[in-house]
């Protein structure tokens, strides 16, 4: 009789290799897909920057649909454990906040590290300046693409309009930080064309909350419509092609990678 350890062990085997095996089972269509005329384009910001990171991975996910267990592959890298949970506790607690008022402190129930972010953050200009609107969605369309998104906090500071993202990323390098402001230069397009409270011209913030430091973004519209749009064509003329710029992409810790032809061999 086999003892529970590797009755365990074999039964975990198993259920792995049934996922992978579900998973190899599907397959693509095999005929040509032509692009639909006419047909808009729907992203997210975290659409975007996955076709960025890795177009073949993306077309798995968002075109073919194929399943796959959670792998957080576009910032687990920027991240340490627990810290999922750390900041979706922290961005409820202020949203609720400049939501309704109260207790900042009292209304956080996460993990003790948040606590002290958040403390740093009520040092912090930003913290006291009048709320505008907090979680506020837009749509902006961009000839025929759309680009979906959720701006965590618009104040006044100083008399000029900011729109805020907090982030709790352990690390914030050159990669990531291009990836933020690529997200907030969306913001501030989208508050340019008319689609967010407090006029067309407004400062672009990422606060982070582990250091507790504002840092200021630089808009510039016209660069981040390019990349959209080129994106955008190339979802619709079905390109997925990887080039230079994907060389070092983190197949590792993507969930596709048993079944994934161009994953990178390590």
């Amino acid at each position: 009789m086999p003892k529970p350890s590797e009755s365990v062990h074999a039964n975990g085997e198993d259920v792995v290799g049934a996922v992978l095996n579900r998973m190899a089972a599907i397959r693509p269509r095999q005929e040509p897909v032509e692009p639909q005329a006419g047909r808009a384009v729907e992203l997210s910001f975290s659409q975007l920057q996955a076709f960025e990171v890795c177009p073949v991975r993306y077309r798995f996910s968002q075109v073919w649909g194929v399943p796959a267990p959670p792998d957080d592959l576009l910032d687990r890298w920027a991240r340490t454990e627990g810290s999922t949970e750390l900041g979706a506790s922290v961005h409820a607690a202020l949203e609720a906040w400049h939501s309704r008022g109260g207790d900042l402190l009292e209304l956080y129930g996460g993990p003790e590290p948040g606590a002290e972010m958040l403390r740093r953050y009520l040092a912090d200009p930003l913290a006291s300046a009048p709320t505008l609107g907090v979680e506020v969605e837009f749509n902006l369309r961009l000839g025929e693409t759309r680009v979906r998104g959720v701006v965590d906090r618009i104040c006044v500071l100083d008399g000029r309009t900011v729109l805020v993202d907090y982030k709790t990323t352990a690390t914030i390098d050159a990669p990531v930080m291009a990836a933020y402001t690529t997200q907030l230069r969306l913001y501030g397009l989208a508050a340019q064309r008319g689609l967010l409270p407090g006029g067309g011209e407004p400062r672009l913030v990422l606060f982070d909350l582990r250091r507790g430091r504002a840092i200021e973004v630089h808009p510039d519209a016209p660069a981040v419509e390019s990349r959209v749009t080129e994106v955008a064509a190339r979802i619709k003329a079905r390109d997925f092609s990887l080039g230079p710029e994907h060389a070092h992409r983190p197949c590792a810790m993507c969930a596709y990678r048993p079944i994934c032809s161009d994953a990178l061999k390590s």
